[in-house]
């Protein structure tokens, strides 16, 4: 099997998350690799890539003993269609739990129908992150390929809030 790995290990060799785990585990599948060993906090993220063999691993002795003496390492299986559906089924945020602020509330309804942008202004504590985050619970649900090409984009920064299981 051709795998591709990638991670930061510490001096213990303990191994470190990565930030872009999504993006380099679609180009590792279109420059033809069947497998990925990466950080088992980023396996998950990766598994979303339907067609790549993914590999968690926590200590860099699990991929040492993985070539050297053929033994398992866990795959990490993801159905993308399945998360997706229950992520547009069960929003973690929702803007019906918005109480009063009804002219901000009417703004914001009336910017996401329209497709306008927003800015909001305000002193620390005012509900402007609040709200910002229950936004795309009013907003047409994104296609799966909007969804993975915004995901890449918060793999890229370190933003993914992927559970581990």
């Amino acid at each position: 099997m051709s795998a591709i790995s990638l991670w930061e290990s510490s001096l213990d060799g303990t191994v470190q998350s990565i930030k872009g785990a999504l993006p380099i585990a679609i180009k590792a599948l279109e420059e033809g690799f069947e497998g990925f060993i990466l950080p088992k906090e980023n396996a998950k993220e990766a598994a979303i890539v339907s067609g790549l063999k993914v590999y968690g691993v926590e200590h860099i002795s699990e991929v040492i003993d993985y070539f050297d003496n053929n033994k398992k390492l866990e795959q990490t299986i993801v159905d993308t269609r399945a998360e997706f559906q229950k992520n547009l089924e069960h929003p973690e945020f929702d803007f019906s739990d918005v109480k009063g602020q009804e002219s901000i509330k009417r703004c914001m309804e009336i910017a996401a129908s329209g497709g306008h942008n927003i800015i909001l202004i305000g002193p620390p504590g005012a509900g402007k992150t609040m709200l910002a985050k229950r936004l795309p619970s009013i907003l047409p649900p994104m296609t799966l390929h909007e969804a993975l090409e915004t995901t890449k984009i918060h793999s890229v920064v370190g933003r993914i809030g992927l559970k581990k299981d």
